[in-house]
């Protein structure tokens, strides 16, 4: 038999011999019929299980254990804390206009910008408690960070009290000085001074951590006193013979907060011996002049008007920060000697030296009281122009001020419409007074018109200046 054959005998045959038969016939049958044949029938197909599931049973879940409550007689009492305002929730950008092949990238990059806030530290411990999990001082610290981040007192004192629910002892050894330094500066950053100071009174070990985050604690709130008095307990301690404080980087946070003390105290003396140990601890002038401590005390003898001091200081300064050329040209502006300081501000330009916005308020001040006209405030102008701050708020400030005092209406309006955000009310009074000394009546009416409408509380102080303007521009006039 030939191949042509075979060929066309294979494709006169039927296909049904070549297709082979199921092994059970699938039943269509209505799903209302309940016979024992049908059930005969579907139960081929039914998946069959290796073994019988199990039912669960109350005994293989894990019992729930509530944190120990303390006994009446040592119970520590409740810290006042005041209450915080709770955490923003930050939703998700929603992605659904984005192409597919973009949308998970997107969705995965946000996810991970976007922190959920549903979940805090008082959660992650109840979670604990339930796992039976011991919480180790990392997993502390960690929440603790967390808690001085989001200015949240009220989660950091529920901390407080699981660490000694959990860990009576540990804050009592001198393996739990640094999770006590951690709580001391949570409630720091928290606002709670007088929390921070009473946690710091029931430690049994501190360092020159736990000092220096008190002194900066008491300075912040306004108690300079009482920071330099600790700062005094702290240079005792370090000089007896068991010393507690070694030089590092405690003690020039020490000695930064110590000197703005001074300053705000006027307390010279104090200063100039704060300004000797310095030198001492750091090791020399090199030391001191490098860093805050030498801003610290450029700002220290340039605001007691020992301006000579500071500008030796200001010399001998290797890193001169723009804090410390606000400082030297306040301190000229301080003195009376004004084109001394707007020299200082060409010399730092000169030096390549990069400025921001304190340094341009300043440095208009001094110009708007120099007799020049105005020449020298317009070079600064320029300046803050070119740099991209002269829509600063403080700086558009200053700019009205030395405007309006060199009679300058037209160009103090112009500044004052480049502001930037909310214009505060010193910026509006400069306007109103300068309007008023120039003698331009309509245009202060309108002001005052507009400070109503901006919702700016009209005190009388500044109405009695403005009329006071007015009075002046009307007797030369006069005369």
């Amino acid at each position: 038999m030939g191949f042509s054959s075979t060929v066309g005998t294979a494709a006169a045959a039927p296909l049904s011999h070549m297709i082979p038969k199921p092994t059970h016939r699938r039943c269509y049958c209505n799903s209302s019929s309940t016979s024992p044949a049908a059930a005969v029938r579907w139960r081929p197909w039914r998946p069959q299980l290796s073994h019988p599931p199990v039912p669960v049973s109350p005994q293989v879940l894990l019992p729930l254990r509530r944190p120990q409550q303390p006994s009446p007689a040592n119970s520590p009492r409740p810290l006042p804390i005041k209450p915080s305002p709770r955490r923003p929730v930050v939703d998700a950008p929603d992605h659904s206009s984005h192409d597919d092949d973009d949308g998970d990238e997107c969705s995965s990059s946000s996810g991970r910008n976007v922190k959920n806030s549903s979940c805090t530290p008082t959660d992650v411990l109840r979670l604990m408690d339930v796992l039976q999990l011991p919480v180790d001082e990392d997993l502390y610290v960690s929440l603790i960070k967390e808690c001085a981040e989001y200015r949240d007192a009220a989660q950091g004192a529920r901390v407080y009290a699981h660490i000694r629910s959990s860990l009576p002892d540990l804050l009592r050894r001198p393996a739990g000085l640094h999770l006590a330094n951690r709580l001391l500066f949570m409630f720091a950053a928290c606002g709670q001074q007088h929390v921070a100071s009473q946690l710091f009174d029931q430690m049994h070990f501190r360092d020159a951590t736990s000092l220096a985050v008190v002194i900066a604690t008491l300075s912040a709130s306004g108690n300079h006193g009482d920071a330099l008095r600790l700062f005094v307990e702290m240079c005792v301690r370090s000089s007896g013979r068991s010393p507690v404080l070694e030089p590092g980087v405690c003690w020039l946070e020490a000695l930064v907060t110590v000197l703005r003390s001074c300053a705000r105290t006027r307390e010279l003396g104090f200063g100039r011996q704060v300004h000797g140990l310095a030198l001492k601890v750091l090791g020399g002038d090199d030391a001191v002049l490098l860093g805050d401590v030498g801003e610290s005390l450029i700002q220290f003898y340039s605001r007691l008007g020992h301006h000579g001091s500071a500008v030796k200081l200001f010399e001998g300064t290797r890193s001169q920060s723009a804090a410390a050329w606000t400082c030297m040209i306040s301190g000229y502006s301080r003195e009376g000697r004004f084109k001394e300081a707007i020299g200082v501000f060409r010399e730092m330009g000169r030096a390549g030296r990069r400025k921001n916005c304190h340094v341009f308020s300043s440095t208009l001040s001094a110009c708007a009281k120099v007799g020049d006209g105005g020449w020298s405030g317009k070079q600064v102008h320029a300046a803050a122009i070119k740099l991209g701050t002269s829509s600063d708020g403080f700086v558009c400030s200053s700019l009205v001020d030395m405007y309006m005092k060199h009679e300058l209406p037209t160009e103090a309006q112009r500044a004052f419409a480049t502001m930037d955000g909310v214009r505060d009310c010193v910026c509006w009074k400069s306007l109103l007074i300068g309007y008023a000394r120039s003698g331009c009546g309509v245009e202060a009416v309108k002001l005052l018109y507009e400070m109503k409408a901006a919702g700016i509380n009209l005190q009388e102080s500044i109405v009695h200046e403005a009329m006071t303007g007015f009075d002046n521009v009307k007797q030369v006039q006069e005369t």
